[in-house]
Parts: structure tokens; sequence; C-alpha cells
């Protein structure tokens, strides 16, 4: 660990913009090569697709959290550049190398995360709405462009086939942008879901959150993994749910 650490270090030294990203990038091309020694690995069209899909999905929902802040009364975002479309400045390392490999494995839903918003909770007014609003803020945008998404699925299916790329790419503007939203609904902290719930919540239940935050990820974690399955299958549901609304079948997708 300490000569992956000590290569990290003089990595940012000889490359101070996005070497988070470049970094990233080169781990991507490792695994993909090694991935391609073990096994039968092909970059399909909708592996591009889904991944592009997914980088501008969760650089929108951050975007969303940081100008909500701005309009609550802090800056933070905006002075450190973060309320900018530019998905370079919302990159995270591990958050992305993360659903390079779920493709890689050829799972259909990408897990992933960006590099959270800078927000300095303290500086909101109303400070309580101003945390709803922020937590809300990123969902909002998913949920949003889900719904705008099933909107161009039902115009487009009378028209197009299922595997026209236009069709596809809304496919996967509503499939990633719902799992995005719900996920970020499990209510522990640092996800938004628990940021809502510690916007209504007493000290009590707040003092509990800040002791666990630092946690939260491998709590998440560990939920995902005890009820994989059943997630998966109540996903599968809400998706096919909200399908039918438009008239389109979910065999034909997956």
């Amino acid at each position: 660990m300490k000569i992956v650490k000590n290569y990290y270090d003089r990595f940012k030294v000889l490359n101070p913009q996005y070497s988070e990203i470049k970094l990233g990038i080169i781990a991507a091309i490792i695994i993909y090569f090694i991935a391609r020694i073990f096994f039968v690995v092909e970059i399909s069209r909708d592996m591009i697709i889904s991944l592009l899909v997914f980088v501008i999905s969760m650089t929108l929902h951050e975007v969303a959290h940081g100008y909500v802040a701005y309009k609550f009364g802090d800056d933070t975002a905006k002075r450190e550049g973060r309320i900018t479309l530019n998905p370079l400045k919302h990159i995270d390392l591990t958050g992305i190398i993360l659903p390079v490999l779920i493709l890689l494995s050829g799972f259909k839903f990408l897990v992933g995360w960006a590099k959270p918003v800078p927000v300095n909770f303290y500086n909101l007014r109303p400070h309580r709405l101003g945390l709803f609003c922020v937590a809300v803020a990123g969902i909002v945008v998913n949920f949003i462009l889900a719904g705008i998404s099933l909107v161009f699925l039902k115009l487009g299916s009378k028209y197009l086939d299922m595997d026209n790329i236009f069709m596809t790419v809304m496919i996967y503007v509503y499939v990633i942008n719902l799992l995005l939203g719900l996920f970020n609904l499990i209510p522990i902290t640092p996800l938004d879901g628990g940021r809502i719930v510690y916007s209504f919540s007493g000290n009590k239940i707040r003092e509990f959150y800040n002791k666990i935050e630092r946690y939260g990820i491998l709590i998440i974690f560990v939920i995902v993994y005890l009820s994989g399955s059943r997630l998966t299958q109540g996903f599968l549901v809400i998706v096919d749910f909200f399908l039918k609304l438009v008239g389109i079948d979910i065999s034909l997708i997956f």
C-alpha cells in the first residue's frame, strides 16, 4: 500500500491538472487489458452509451446540489468551480473505475458516484429548508431526466425500433437516472436520503447521523450486498411499472 501511495503522490506532483481523472483513465486501460487476457471482452456500443449517460447524469446531479446551495446562500461550490457542466470537474477516481469494472463484467446496471459538491451547510438560509432543498436537488434532476426519457420513448416507439440508437440512449437515460434517484434515497449519509432525514431531524438523530457518516459508504455497501437480489427485483418492478405507463414491454429492453 505504501508503494501505491508513493506512486500516487508522485503522479499528482507530475500531473497537477486533473490528476485523478488521468490516473483513472490509466487504471481503466490497465483493467481492460487484464480483462482481455482472462476474459473475452468487447467494447460494445451499449457500453459506451451507458458510460457516457452515467457520467452526464452524475454531473447534472452534482451541479444541481451546488446551484441550489448557491441560491440558499452558500457559494462554496461556485468558488471552487463546481457549478459547471464540465464532467472533468466532477469525476471521482474510484467512482468512475467501479462502473467501468461493472461494464466489463457484463452487468447491465451501473453503480458509481461523482466527487461530492462542497457545501457549507451552516451558510444555508433558511437553514432547514436549505438543507432539504440541497439534499433533494440531485434526486429531482435524476427523476426529471428519467421522466423526459420516458416521454421520448413513448413518442419514439411509434416510429422507431427499440434497437435504434436514439431509443437505446433514451433507455439508458431512463434506467440510469431512475437507479441514481432511487439509490440516493437510501436514508444513510452521505447519500441524499440521509441528508433529507437530517434536515427534518432533531438533535439526537442529527448526532447519530454525524457519528455514522464516516462509515456511511461501508454501511451502504453492506446493505446492498445483503439484499442485492431483492433490491434488483424491486428496482426492476419500478422500471417495469413506468415503462408500462408509456406502453413499452420491459422484455424488449432486458
